[in-house]
């Protein structure tokens, strides 16, 4: 299990197209000359030529060691505002099997040396109730049959310190036996359940009312001033870890998406004023960026599953059909047994291509879960020590592409997936690497755990739609 890759992977999104001259290309590429797809000479082969046998290997592996929280090297995910966690279970995945998602997020008071407001002389506080809500961002999954899922809060055990890292196996330490609140939603309807606060219609969320046990102590914390917890920050999550919000393992069809950064907690009570007059007020502890942390933990179950028999099995071809999932999951190793052998050319362009295997084992299963929007590649060497493939910051994300197209072919239409990889397999072919491996899976845009796709592998019967590895090179004059 590699736990670098995580800190590289989400990097690929990030990348944009960028405008690069000849010249900047040209001094990029240190082995020969990549150009640019407007000027890829045509095949003439007197002096450049087209192949697309070359001899691909895909295998299904296990990749496990996503980054849901802390830091690892200068990313901080736990920071990142575009990064939402996964709440929920799927338990009737047909092809893929069971995923089980929970979080857990901290929240602190508006200040250190927090206090509620004052009470006039002789006169108490009643807190009426206490909220914890996280927005809501979006669903994956079977929603059509509207099944329930019931989502259940509780105090974590552990702190899990914002400077280190946290993986989806990371699992919180819940003391399960004092429930703080539960809530059932339903996804199909959920999106459009928006929430009355007095007079207020919020967008969807979650909102739990903690129960009163949690109030009477955060009560007497904070009254107990220098002495409580609420006097600065570190004593606060010494005191209160954070939350652990769980899915009922059970039961449910979908993960739902929840942006933890923005999770608040708001405490409504009442007071006599210093006028002596009878008041309310509402303060909010938030999440906080600077000392608090959150993580996501998923779970994969293939037991059972077609997808399980495709798992690991190191076979000398590689495996029929490849099962790609968006991390954590399962996803693809490519390897290239035969390029080293080639003689040393200039690529004009590389291309690979693979086909999703149309139609799934039923077309039900494709209608509730989906087919992956958009694939990723990963450098990858022997030793499973990955890296950022070159081509994404040097030429953008749309560049190297891997977004979900259509090829319409004598009346029929099948689901596949490009990748430019020109100045990589232009170095293999240079340096006569026969150790670099490429990763496939599906694209991390924030959202763990959502979509997958089932591809035909380099085992496949099938030998119009293997992968291949579509290439235009012109010969060198020695």
């Amino acid at each position: 299990m590699n736990k670098i890759p995580s800190f590289l992977r989400q990097k690929i999104a990030q990348y944009t197209v960028v405008i690069i001259t000849i010249s900047t290309v040209f001094t990029a590429c240190k082995e020969n000359t990549i150009l640019p797809s407007t000027l890829v000479p045509a095949v003439d082969n007197v002096y450049t030529f087209f192949t697309d046998t070359t001899t691909l290997v895909t295998s299904n592996i296990l990749q496990d060691s996503l980054l849901t929280g802390g830091i690892l090297g200068s990313n901080r995910v736990s920071n990142s505002t575009t990064f939402y966690h996964a709440l929920g279970a799927i338990t009737s995945d047909p092809i893929f099997g069971k995923t089980h998602a929970s979080f857990h997020v901290e929240v602190l008071p508006p200040k250190p040396n927090f206090a509620f407001e004052t009470n006039a002389t002789g006169t108490t506080r009643t807190i009426d109730s206490i909220v914890l809500s996280i927005p809501y961002k979006g669903v994956y999954g079977d929603t059509l049959s509207g099944s329930s899922q019931t989502f259940k809060v509780f105090r974590s055990l552990k702190s899990f310190p914002r400077d280190s890292a946290q993986y989806d196996f990371t699992k919180d330490s819940v003391e399960h036996s004092l429930l703080l609140a539960s809530q059932t939603i339903n996804f199909k309807i959920f999106a459009t359940d928006s929430p009355l606060v007095g007079n207020v219609k919020l967008q969807p969320q979650l909102r739990f009312k903690l129960a009163s046990w949690f109030a009477d102590s955060l009560q007497a914390q904070v009254d107990a001033g220098i002495n409580g917890a609420a006097n600065d920050y570190t004593k606060y999550l010494e005191w209160w870890k954070g939350f652990a919000i769980e899915a009922d393992s059970n039961n449910g069809s979908a993960l739902g998406f929840f942006d933890t950064y923005n999770t608040r907690m708001h405490i409504y009570y009442r007071y006599t004023n210093s006028s002596n007059v009878a008041d309310t007020a509402v303060d909010i502890f938030s999440f906080d960026p600077t000392y608090c942390n959150r993580f996501n933990t998923i779970s994969r179950n293939y037991n059972g599953t077609i997808a399980k028999n495709h798992l690991n099995t190191t076979n000398v071809n590689g495996d029929s059909v490849l099962f790609v999932q968006t991390e954590p999951g399962m996803a693809t190793i490519l390897s290239f047994p035969n390029l080293a052998n080639f003689e040393n050319v200039v690529v004009n362009k590389a291309e690979l291509v693979f086909t999703a295997v149309s139609p799934y084992y039923n077309w039900i299963d494709t209608a509730l879960y989906g087919i992956t929007p958009r694939l990723q590649l990963i450098a990858s060497d022997k030793n499973g020590l990955d890296a950022v493939l070159q081509e994404y910051p040097v030429f953008g994300s749309n560049f190297v592409d891997g977004k979900r197209s259509v090829l319409s072919e004598n009346g029929n239409n099948y689901i596949q997936y490009h990748f430019v990889i020109s100045q990589t397999i232009q170095k293999l072919i240079s340096q006569k690497n026969t150790t670099f491996r490429l990763k496939i899976m599906g694209l991390n845009t924030g959202r763990p755990a959502s979509y997958r796709v089932l591809l035909r592998g380099s085992a496949s019967q099938s030998s119009v739609f293997k992968p291949k590895l579509n290439l235009i090179y012109t010969k060198i004059n020695k």
